[in-house]
């Protein structure tokens, strides 16, 4: 039998694409059905089909399998918050969802879709809340919701490509091949099943990559092992049989594995009774009505990351009554004003931070859009943070004040804020392995556990 080193390094870290699959892995199907995947359970316990049905489970997993040879180590009690980190993808628009109301110049550049003084939902030192917003702003009425404004990224280059992946490196030094946040699992030492996931599809995004095990999920639901339906009884007999007095690592880590497949089933499938209704047929909201569930079921869940995308409004912005951005708008008010409900009082420990790879421009363009930009505004909003303020200095839209581009210039590196989270939500002593290039400065907006 081969060592355990060797065959854990063979593992597959996903499934293959269909197309990709071998002849016979899907034969007579119409590119749309499951792969029919061997049962070695039914013939008979043997070591060999103990390691090969190992395998399978595995493998079944698909793509929600990252790193194979820590993932299924036992989470250890928390004793920390659940970081959420919704990752707006596109470069959102902050001056029409944290806009400058109390600007001249603002108005002057933005004659179509900027935010009226009068319809802007107030919020501290003169901004306002894009009108869509009304749930969120009673959560910063509330103090659980705290803006931070002119924030920016060492990227320079306004490319969506290079911009994310400097943001989600955590530093402007090139060659880093992990990212920020599983920097953080790394020293945190965390490496259970849950511990970091990416919620709503995809693969994982560049700050979880790296030596911590992270897990890719489309769903809670879709989370288990195809073609096993009655697995776990049966490889809790198998390995109470061989592995009766025989010291195998592998027999640990797939017994973690099941019961991990346990657990996700014993969640409740729908949330709270008394939770705000998740608004339909939104795949953010599901995605967040997935991450609250593995949260209240206490599964170890460390990091969460989300992606919502469509941000990119180059054309149809819109005014504040129409328009691409109010349709946002309305949707992320509605998610994680019912995620917040949903977690009721789980939300003292849940820190959740918006993320962009930049900003846009101060003027509106032709086509009622925007235009690649720099600075953005980042909500925080959890049990533990100062809301109901906005921080962060502000830079001015003058012309001598923008950045070379027309657009709004940084005054804090996104790193300040998400160092303050870690240090007293998360417990992150040293930044000097997460932020390389960068020692966050403390802006006041969070409680320390």
């Amino acid at each position: 039998m081969p060592s355990t080193e060797d065959f854990v390094d063979s593992l597959p870290t996903s499934m293959p694409r269909h197309d990709e699959r071998p002849a016979g892995m899907h034969d007579g199907c119409d590119c749309g059905a499951e792969p029919v995947v061997a049962d070695p359970w039914k013939r008979g316990f043997t070591r060999r089909r103990v390691v090969q049905g190992t395998t399978a489970m595995v493998a079944a997993l698909g793509s929600q399998v990252v790193t194979t040879r820590y993932a299924f180590a036992a989470s250890k009690a928390l004793d920390s918050d659940t970081v959420v980190v919704i990752s707006m993808r596109g470069g959102w628009d902050g001056l029409s969802i944290v806009a400058p109301t109390f600007e001249d110049r603002y108005y002057q550049l933005r004659p179509n879709i900027g935010v009226p003084k009068a319809a802007g939902l107030p919020l501290a030192r003169g901004f306002a809340f894009h009108p869509e917003l009304k749930q969120l702003h009673r959560l910063y009425q509330s103090g659980k919701l705290g803006v931070v404004h002119a924030v920016g990224t060492p990227d320079t280059t306004l490319s969506h490509f290079e911009a994310m992946d400097t943001c989600e490196r955590g530093t402007g030094r090139p060659g880093t091949s992990d990212g920020w946040l599983n920097r953080v699992l790394q020293a945190r030492g965390e490496a259970g099943v849950f511990s970091a996931v990416q919620m709503g599809g995809g693969s994982l995004p560049l700050s979880l990559s790296g030596d911590a095990p992270a897990l890719a999920m489309g769903n809670v639901q879709s989370f288990g092992l195809m073609g096993f339906d009655d697995v776990k009884a049966k490889a809790a007999t198998a390995f109470g049989a061989l592995y009766k007095g025989v010291k195998h690592p592998m027999a640990a880590q797939v017994h973690d594995t099941v019961a991990a497949i346990w657990k996700i089933g014993s969640l409740p499938k729908t949330p709270d009774a008394n939770a705000k209704a998740y608004p339909q047929g939104s795949g953010f909201a599901s995605a967040l009505q997935d991450v609250a569930r593995l949260i209240k079921g206490k599964l170890g869940l460390t990091v969460a990351t989300l992606d919502v995308g469509g941000w990119d409004m180059h054309t149809n912005e819109g005014r504040i009554d129409g328009g691409d951005l109010k349709n946002h708008m309305v949707e992320l008010d509605a998610a994680l004003s019912a995620f917040v409900a949903d977690l009721g009082p789980a939300l003292a420990n849940v820190t959740v931070v918006t993320l962009t790879e930049f900003g846009r421009t101060v003027r509106e363009n032709g086509a009622v859009g925007t235009d690649h930009g720099h600075a953005f505004p980042m909500l925080v909003l959890g049990g533990g943070i100062k809301g109901g303020q906005v921080y962060g200095p502000w830079p001015g839209l003058e012309d001598k004040s923008l950045f070379i581009n027309g657009s709004l210039a940084a005054r804090t590196d996104y790193r300040d804020v998400l160092g303050e989270v870690l240090a007293k939500r998360a417990k992150v002593g040293s930044f000097t392995k997460i932020f390389p290039d960068h020692k966050p400065k403390m802006l006041g907006l969070a409680v320390a556990r």
